[in-house]
């Protein structure tokens, strides 16, 4: 049965994961990876869900400033045939992502744009450069699914009409979920719960993985501690490797069994 994370949980860092996955963690060191569908033209699991940033905001000032907790950066070949490096933000939570990007629209330099100068800006065409394919995509998709004048600026939209251009310009980011098993994978850190000793030595742990308990030997809560899946810290010293609680964590000696 696949564990969801709870409701409150709060994401802390993000950081781009094996191949196209995005790893989140939490204060305690649980664990969400979002990973892309990789049939075959499917959209499920796209870039604007795994980072939670609808808009597909780039990592920089703007976005730290609004929550970002981390970023992925993609390599890409443009227009002109030359490699091009984007680096997009990851926020905590779709609620995060889309405040800083109806932030960034309300910013002046948005507000005075027209609907029509809209995509250059936000693709970050520069002034005096061609329009590229992909302003002119997100244009025509723009007068197409909101039916505006074009010829409008963002600062006379009402509220409701800025609304919908916040939805349809998500709908243009692409935002495609894939919350099968595969699509996203919640890993909740283990704890130790009590140990067993022999000369002042623990020589088994028992670990928490909700909501089951088990007896672990050393060498395997050592594992599970180097591989982040306890919460526990791997000491090296010269003469054998050992566990210590985290700080401010209890110690072990107050969980014999």
């Amino acid at each position: 049965m696949q564990i969801k994370p709870p409701p409150d949980i709060k994401w802390i860092e993000a950081k781009k994961g094996e191949g196209l996955s995005i790893e989140y963690s939490d204060k305690e060191g649980n664990r969400l990876i979002r990973r892309k569908d990789p049939t075959s033209k499917s959209l499920k699991g796209s870039k604007a869900w795994r980072h939670n940033n609808p808009g597909n905001l780039a990592m920089g000032p703007h976005s730290r400033q609004h929550g970002a907790i981390g970023s992925a950066s993609y390599k890409t070949i443009d227009e002109e045939g030359k490699e091009k490096e984007y680096i997009f933000a990851i926020f905590p939570s779709y609620e995060v992502g889309r405040a800083a990007m109806i932030a960034l629209l309300k910013e002046e330099r948005y507000l005075q744009l027209t609907l029509e100068i809209l995509p250059r800006k936000y693709t970050g065409v520069k002034d005096g450069k061609p329009d590229t394919k992909e302003v002119t995509a997100y244009r025509d998709f723009l007068r197409t699914s909101t039916k505006f004048d074009m010829k409008r600026t963002i600062r006379s939209l009402s509220d409701e009409e800025f609304n919908t251009l916040i939805k349809k310009m998500e709908n243009y980011e692409g935002w495609h979920p894939w919350i099968c098993p595969d699509g996203e994978e919640y890993i909740p850190i283990q704890k130790v719960v009590g140990v067993k000793m022999t000369n002042h030595r623990v020589t088994s742990y028992l670990i928490l993985n909700p909501p089951e308990k088990r007896w672990v030997s050393r060498e395997e809560a050592i594992n599970l501690a180097e591989n982040r899946l306890l919460r526990a810290v791997v000491v090296h010293n010269k003469e054998y490797v050992y566990l210590r609680p985290f700080p401010h964590d209890p110690s072990y000696k107050s969980m014999i069994c």
